[in-house]
């Protein structure tokens, strides 16, 4: 089931699922909930920035435990043919005891909160009425918690792309970027 509203740059959405063994390895049923609100000033005035963010909110609820996920993403246009934008997130994730487990065993899974940040800039350098091609790019840092560092370390991402958006330049476009 799924729940939204929208009025002017405003818009929220809650859901919720129940799922019948989503996962072949694990016999269980699951449950899902999200639950976001997006914002999305268009450009008005040359003088005005156009905006777009979101915050986010989902949980996995399963039989060993429930894993949280949180979000936050932006993007404000600078001016028409550049933008930044940033995104933090954060997961709990079971990573050390993943795996099968027979039908009626039950135990408390270990959760492990991993986190990322990313900021990025794009350049649209061909723009059209309906269209605009832009190059971009983003650094992301992830959190690895103590009981996961030896294995993953502190990772640092960089990604450089091209990227395709239908609509006129000058507003924010959403908050996802590529």
């Amino acid at each position: 089931m799924r729940l939204g509203w929208a009025r002017g740059a405003w818009s929220a959405q809650a859901s919720g699922a129940s799922l019948t063994m989503p996962e072949a390895i694990t016999p269980y049923d699951a449950k899902k909930l999200s639950a976001s609100v997006s914002y999305e000033a268009r450009e008005r005035a040359p003088d005005r920035r156009a905006v777009a963010w979101t915050a986010a909110f989902g949980q996995n609820r399963e039989i060993h435990d429930n894993l949280e996920a949180y979000l936050l993403e932006g993007r404000m246009q600078l001016a028409s043919r550049d933008a930044v934008y940033a995104r933090a997130e954060s997961v709990a994730k079971s990573i050390l005891d993943a795996g099968f487990h027979p039908p009626g065993t039950l135990h408390r899974h270990r959760q492990s909160q991993v986190g990322a940040f990313t900021m990025g800039y794009v350049h649209d350098f061909w723009t059209t009425s309906a269209a605009r091609v832009g190059i971009g790019g983003d650094v992301t840092g992830y959190f690895v918690p103590d009981n996961l560092r030896e294995a993953y370390g502190a990772p640092v991402s960089f990604h450089v792309y091209l990227h395709y958006r239908r609509g006129p330049p000058g507003r924010a476009g959403g908050t996802h970027v590529h």
